[in-house]
């Protein structure tokens, strides 16, 4: 039995283990818990002490300035408040533990933490009962006031949110006297000592929180702002701590303090500066730097003289301070801002005014002077605002001479990338910062003339790294599918701050072609003595003009260029070299053209076309650049030019520069120039210096094409080659127009025509080049056979030959010719009409004409169809007033119905008779035939060229305009243009919104050149479309480009030269018994020869082909063949050539017929449409010289035969 009832000593011992490792547990979780409870006692206690004296100390310095913080509750907008009291609401319906609350650090007030009592250890306050639930508590019972309140009840929850917004509407209601109870506030401050002052601001700003009193500090501002300005006693004053023995140190760190608070607040509220309370809240800032670095300001010191070194030291040190901690970043900003808003003008003075003491405090170190150009001249149009608005603040820039310190940091070559103000990457910001930094820099070189004049080249230096960077970064992304900047055009700006400154930004960039800067920037171009003496040299233009008198200037010339007429050297300026590229005006010269240059390729259209205007008509820019270009090199600059094809790109530019510059600003100005002013008073160029100009262009282009140095738009040689082309093109146009130039001179000679054309044959890219840019260098007659071979070579591809009987029969009445015409051939396709086409004529009977087609009918169907068609009794086709008596379309065609259609016929048919080679007599208008060509769409076309020719006395009118030395808007001209249609006024605005634009002295060049557009083209724009479409069916435009508008009236009309003879009597073809040595023959030839003058031979080659000039390519080409046919009776009893009459013909034996015999003596007759003379075989040379001169007064030719 005892041994059943004893215990185990194994389990007993295992019990007593566990028991006491229970215990030891529970005593260790005790203490912790008790330690946690102390600690956490212990924080939350210290922290209500802390928020305890955090609120004493906020009233503290409320009591002082005056700040009411329930008024500034009230300001706030009620829906803020409201969902402030309903998320109170929200918040009783439960507690939360102590170790889920978020981190509130030191924003919370004493009411967020409050215990019931000190042995409880939850806390209360009014945005929710928090607390440390422990294990006897109840979660859902708290105490609010002593009273349980039981939070599982929802209608008390309901209770307690409508109390707390019933009091906030009773708070609320007040609302009127809020401004007055401010007011008495303010006049009611407690007078407190500086030391006093000090001790509030300490304790404040040890528990200033900075989105918790952003209201309080700017009252704070306020105050002081207040207090140093407005009290004279030193001991009042809160910059009388300045003088305090023991408070100077630790008033200086408040300072420091206070200063940098305001730039926090200042680096907050720009972005909302639009707000009115943001608005005075960046005032109030601004103003406390202002007062607070200004000793000026300190009234209380200032009859403290012997202190104001010391203080102005101590000053430095607050502006040193902020200075280092990146303030000026922050006031750039502002004033970035506030330059945008027009009403904030005192802001931006404020601001700018601190951060140029900042850095004078610094004394403009180079690290001020990197910031000052990074952070406040990339501001756009920041120079232009202050010029405006704040003149002091840009004269504070200027007499510390910040302009300069600039210049001599950043012109080096590199220093601008270097420091930063060029970004190393590409981006749209960078970009816009960039050319603001540019336009800014420019203007104030204009405004600061001294120092431009001074580092004029360190300033040009400058502004190239700059455009540059911009040339880089622009023209590469350029793109029709990028977006549009209003300086930069096409560029790839996505994401690019918007500026609303461009305006101002581009008035900015206009001052470039200031004079200011343009005689400053070219001073070694205008001042440096020719290296050559002036002599008088027999200029072209004296041998073309010298029947005519010169015109006086004061008669002829527009006043804007008479100051470049008389700039210009009386004798001529031929390349003679001397300047040596190593001299200091030549280098200089070179950046100084590069800089422009780039800005020509940088800007828009229009900015290029004004910086263009401004230089050119800059007095002696342009003749003094010829004259520098002359000088340039040992051999003149031409062949510097030439030379430098070869060089590196980077070596080249600075002289390219030079050469493209003069390039565009002649092209320019000779666009504007009339003839007057061009060919008689030689402005701004003697013709003999276009000469060699225009023949060196012709170099230039030739060698840059033919050693395939263009391989695309994007390489380095590309913008020479096309203002050097530009500029050739416009000579050669005025030379094919009226010539200036010798015999010959656009031929190149330096590789033979027959190498060029070999390359255009075998299709090489270069051929191809030269034929499209500068076909004129090959002879005509070159061009003209290469034409015909292209046609030849059209045909063989469209297997057009007599044998495959691919051809077109017609029949066409005699009556009716134009309407069959184009009832038979109007909708017929181009390459159809390219065939072989045979003519039928049905005369007025309905029977068909006697005759055969060999050709011939078809070209008298041409030639029939062409007479009636232009003649401008049909209103198709108009002549000119002049005395040239030149076709182009009318403006009323539109009165003949389907008249577009007609256009496009007749389109058809002239380049069907260029195809075929049938030489037409229609002189067409010069204008028309650049319709034809499509050369007048270029950049530099002028219209007023050709409007002469148009009507003379309309054109005398326009230049008159032109050269009017009044005030033109007296005359009250609009751009528009009214003229008489049938009894009725019409008016045409030249452009959109004309009727409303006046012309003024300005605007009255543009005037005149829209008007003379409209008139050469607007006006007929649709009659020419529908003729070109019909022409180019035929013709593709590729096949005439190589040739001028007085060439291309050459192929249709043939050559306007004296008939060749001798050519004549080698590809002749003799019928009825006629030989090359009958003496009828022999005849006709001395007949012609020696009795008849040139216009006389023109009249018989019109009698037997109706044209009067003879083919291009000479009579072998001459379609048909020219014939002389030896006749016995008229033409209606002629049946063709028998073997009686051939022999009697060539023996010249008379005839058996009576009536044959007495036709002898009638008068010859011709048969233009097999281009045949009948001759009858007459008895003596006086009798053929008789008969034949009355043929051709007659015209008694155009029969069939």
């Amino acid at each position: 039995m005892s041994v059943m009832f004893s215990p185990s000593p194994t389990k007993s011992g295992q019990d007593l283990v566990k028991n006491a490792v229970q215990a030891r547990e529970q005593r260790k979780l005790s203490r912790k818990r008790e330690h946690s409870a102390i600690i956490l006692q212990s924080s939350v206690r210290g922290f209500l002490t802390r928020c305890e004296l955090g609120k004493r100390w906020r009233d503290e310095l409320d009591h002082m300035i005056g700040f009411d913080s329930e008024l500034e509750e009230k300001n706030e907008t009620s829906h803020k408040e409201l969902k402030k009291v309903q998320a109170t609401s929200h918040r009783l319906k439960g507690s939360l533990s102590v170790d889920k609350l978020p981190h509130r650090a030191s924003n919370m007030s004493q009411q967020d933490w409050q215990f019931a009592s000190f042995e409880s250890n939850r806390l209360i306050g009014d945005y929710g009962k928090l607390s440390i639930q422990d294990a006897t508590s109840n979660p859902a019972k708290i105490k609010i006031n002593e009273t349980p309140i039981d939070l599982s009840s929802p209608s008390l929850v309901k209770i307690a949110a409508s109390k707390s917004i019933e009091n906030f509407k009773v708070k609320s209601s007040d609302d009127v006297t809020v401004e007055e109870r401010r007011k008495s506030l303010v006049e009611n401050l407690p007078k407190v000592t500086n030391s006093a002052m000090f001790l509030v601001l300490k304790k404040f700003l040890f528990v200033f929180n900075l989105k918790k009193d952003e209201q309080r500090f700017v009252t704070l501002c306020n105050y002081l702002v207040h207090n140093i300005e407005a009290s004279g006693n030193t001991k009042m004053c809160y910059v009388g701590l300045s003088v305090h023995k023991l408070l100077v140190v630790p008033w200086i760190q408040q300072v420091k303090k206070l200063l940098w608070t305001c730039c926090l607040y200042l680096d907050q509220c720009q972005q909302q500066i639009n707000q009115n309370n943001s608005k005075n809240s960046i005032l109030v800032y601004l103003k406390l730097l202002e007062t607070l670095s200004d000793i000026t300001r300190w009234k209380s010191l200032l009859k403290h003289s012997s202190m104001h070194g010391v203080l102005k030291q101590l000053c430095g040190k607050f502006l040193l301070d902020l200075n280092e901690r990146g303030c000026l970043c922050v006031l750039s900003s502002v004033v970035n801002v506030s330059c945008k808003m027009a009403q904030h003008e005192v802001m931006t003075a404020t601001a700018f005014n601190v951060a140029i003491r900042i850095m004078e405090s610094s004394c403009f170190s180079e690290k001020e002077v990197v910031t000052f150009a990074f952070n406040f001249l990339s501001i756009p149009a920041l120079v232009w605002n202050l010029k405006l608005k704040h003149p002091k603040c840009l004269a504070q820039v200027l007499e510390h001479g910040l302009l300069g310190r600039c210049i001599l940091l950043f012109h080096v070559e590199g220093a601008c990338e270097n420091h930063g103000l060029i970004p190393s990457q590409y981006s749209a910001d960078g970009v816009i910062s960039v050319l603001c930094i540019f336009s800014n820099l420019v203007q104030l070189f204009v405004i600061e003339p001294n120092t431009l004049v001074q580092l004029r080249t360190q300033c040009v230096s400058l502004l190239n790294q700059l455009m540059k960077y911009l040339y880089e970064n622009t023209t590469k992304q350029k793109s029709n599918l990028t977006t549009w900047h209003p300086v930069l055009g096409y560029f790839n700006n996505h994401g690019a701050r918007n500026s609303h400154s461009m305006q101002e930004m581009k008035k900015q960039l206009e001052l470039m072609w200031d004079p200011v800067l343009v005689r400053t920037f070219f001073h070694d171009v205008l001042t440096l003595p020719s290296l050559h003496a002036e002599t008088s040299v027999p200029t072209q233009a004296e041998q073309i003009t010298k029947a005519r008198n010169k015109i006086k200037l004061t008669d002829k010339l527009s006043s804007y260029l008479k100051s470049i007429a008389s700039s210009r050297p009386k004798h001529t300026l031929l390349p003679t070299g001397g300047r040596k590229l190593e001299y200091a005006e030549v280098k200089n010269t070179c950046c100084t053209c590069l800089l422009y240059k780039k800005s020509l390729l940088v800007f828009t259209k229009q900015l290029h076309l004004e910086m263009l205007t401004g230089l050119t008509f800059m007095e002696e820019v342009l003749c003094r650049l010829w004259r520098f270009i002359c000088e340039l090199g040992p051999t003149g600059g031409l062949q510097l030019f030439l030379s430098a094809l070869s060089y590196h790109p980077d070596q080249a530019e600075p002289y390219f520069a030079v050469f493209t510059l003069f390039c565009d600003m002649t092209s320019h100005i000779l666009s504007i120039l009339d003839d007057v002013e061009f060919y008689e008073q030689q402005v701004p160029f003697h013709l003999e210096e276009l000469v060699t100009i225009s023949s060196f262009l012709c170099r230039f282009v030739f060698k840059v094409i033919w050693g395939n140095l263009l391989k695309d738009s994007s390489s380095s040689v590309y913008p020479v080659y096309e203002s050097a082309h530009t500029l050739l093109m416009m000579l050669y146009d005025k030379d094919a127009r009226r010539s200036f130039t010798p015999p010959g001179h656009w031929l190149y000679k330096e590789v033979k025509s027959s190498v060029i054309r070999a390359e255009v044959e075998k299709s090489q890219m270069r051929g191809k080049l030269i034929m499209d840019k500068i076909p004129f260098i090959l002879p005509h007659k070159d061009r003209v056979l290469l034409f015909r071979s292209l046609v030849a070579a059209d045909k063989m591809k469209l297997g057009i030959t007599e044998d495959n009987g691919s051809m077109v029969h017609i029949r066409v009445h005699r009556s009716r010719l134009v309407e069959d015409g184009f009832e038979k051939l109007g909708a017929m396709q181009g390459n159809k009409l390219k065939g072989i086409i045979r003519v039928k004529f049905i005369n007025d009977l309905g029977l068909d004409e006697a005759g055969i087609d060999q050709d011939g009918v078809f070209k008298e169907f041409l030639e029939e169809i062409i007479q009636k068609v232009f003649n401008p009794d049909m209103n198709l086709f108009k002549i000119t007033a002049g005395g040239d008596m030149k076709l182009y379309p009318s403006p009323l065609s539109y009165l003949q119905d389907h008249h577009l259609h007609l256009f496009t016929f007749v389109g058809k048919m002239l380049g069907k008779a260029i195809y075929e080679g049938i030489v037409l007599d229609i002189p067409f208008a010069n204008f028309f035939l650049r319709s034809i060509l499509s050369k007048q769409q270029t950049a530099l076309y002028s219209p007023i060229d050709e409007l002469p020719a148009l009507d003379p006395e309309f054109y005398k009118n326009l230049t008159w305009i032109k050269r009017y030395e009044g005030d033109i808007s007296d005359l009250d001209l609009r751009f528009m243009h009214e003229e008489d249609i049938m009894g009725k006024i019409q008016s045409h605005e030249l452009i959109p919104g004309g009727a409303g634009i006046p012309v003024t002295n300005e605007n009255r060049i543009m005037y005149i050149h829209t008007l003379a557009h409209y008139r050469l083209h607007t006006q007929i724009l649709h009659q020419t479309k529908a003729f070109v479409a019909g022409f180019r069916s035929v013709i593709p435009t590729n096949w005439i480009s190589m040739f001028s508008s007085p060439e291309l009236q050459r192929l249709i009309s043939g050559d306007n030269v004296d008939m060749d003879l001798t050519d004549l009597k080698k590809h002749v073809v003799y019928y009825g018994g006629f030989h090359s040595s009958h003496r009828v023959v022999r005849w006709l030839w001395d007949i012609l020869e020696q009795d008849y003058s040139p216009s006389q031979r023109s009249a018989f080659l019109k009698f037997v082909t109706s044209c009067s000039r003879p083919p291009l390519l000479g009579f072998a080409n001459l379609q048909p063949q020219f014939s002389i046919r030896c006749v016995e009776v008229p033409d209606d009893e002629d049946t063709g050539d028998t073997v009686a009459t051939v022999l009697r013909g060539f023996l010249r034996l008379p005839s058996r017929s009576r009536r044959s015999s007495s036709h002898n003596h009638r008068l010859p007759t011709a048969s233009t449409c097999f281009n045949l003379l009948k001759l009858p075989n007459y008895p003596s040379k006086v009798v053929l010289k008789d008969k034949l001169k009355q043929a051709i007064a007659n015209n008694t030719g155009f029969e069939l035969s």
